[in-house]
């Protein structure tokens, strides 16, 4: 029976984020009505909100979908500059979904969230000064975050998009150089 109930309930998660996809595909994630969105789902209200208490919740679980997948094809890499690389593929084998995650991104936190899995940032990050104080190294994380998902969001939104293996190369030597 609990089998069930849980087939039910990723079913109707399905279908909450299915609908969610389309819709974002036409209007913003803030013109997203609950009602809308349950219609389009062909649910009630008070099945979303057994979930969900709104439409920012559950983009919120598909963005914790995408860092928990990354994290899962990440485990057991060690080296930080292919890590960058499967991220980039993954971005790119995932595009729709990467696409609409990125270009929607209402939480100020996803940036920072996608690249404080440890290998990216050993990846992006290892060209930083160690001599660094702490304030040099918060504001340049920040730039540096910022400007990698700027990046990787420019990228995925190309119709022609350089390979992975190009923008995983490119983030660390571009953000970290020194405009001379």
């Amino acid at each position: 029976m609990a089998e069930r109930i849980n087939q039910r309930t990723m079913l109707t998660k399905r279908l909450l984020s299915d609908a969610l996809v389309n819709m974002l595909k036409e209007t913003s994630i803030h013109k997203i009505s609950i009602r809308d969105l349950c219609e389009r789902a062909g649910l009630n209200r008070s099945t979303f909100y057994r979930y969900y208490s709104s439409q920012f919740d559950l983009l919120q679980e598909m963005e914790d979908d995408m860092i928990r997948c990354l994290l899962d094809i990440l485990q057991g890499e060690t080296d930080g500059g292919q890590c960058l690389c499967r991220v980039c593929q993954y971005l790119e084998e995932h595009l729709e979904m990467a696409r609409l995650l990125i270009n929607n991104n209402v939480d100020p936190s996803f940036p920072e969230r996608l690249f404080s899995l440890p290998l990216v940032q050993q990846a992006v990050f290892r060209n930083q000064d160690p001599k660094m104080s702490d304030v040099e190294r918060d504001y340049g994380s920040c730039l540096v975050i910022n400007g990698s998902f700027a990046v990787i969001r420019r990228w995925l939104n190309k119709d022609t998009r350089e390979p992975p293996e190009l923008i995983a190369s490119l983030i660390p030597r571009v953000i970290l150089t020194p405009i001379a």
